[in-house]
């Protein structure tokens, strides 16, 4: 499966498994979709390219975001 492949998942799951399979930082930020925090993994804090999960559709109109959905590697935190 490439890399950007849909799969299904959340920030939380995606970023703890790049931490403890390749090292490197954990980052925890507000989520821009609302209250509720996002978070992404960083091989170092140098330039600081940043890896995170995020969905394929995001869905602004929920209250709460799923725990499960389905989503995309992204590099690139905007």
């Amino acid at each position: 499966m490439s890399p950007d492949a849909p799969r299904r998942g959340n920030c939380l799951i995606f970023a703890l498994r790049q931490w403890f399979t390749r090292g490197g930082y954990l980052i925890v930020r507000r989520s821009r979709w609302g209250w509720w925090p996002h978070f992404l993994w960083a091989p170092d804090l140098g330039d600081l390219p940043v890896e995170h999960f995020a969905p394929v559709t995001p869905r602004t109109d929920l209250r709460f975001p799923p725990l499960i959905f389905n989503g995309t590697v992204r590099t690139r935190d905007h």
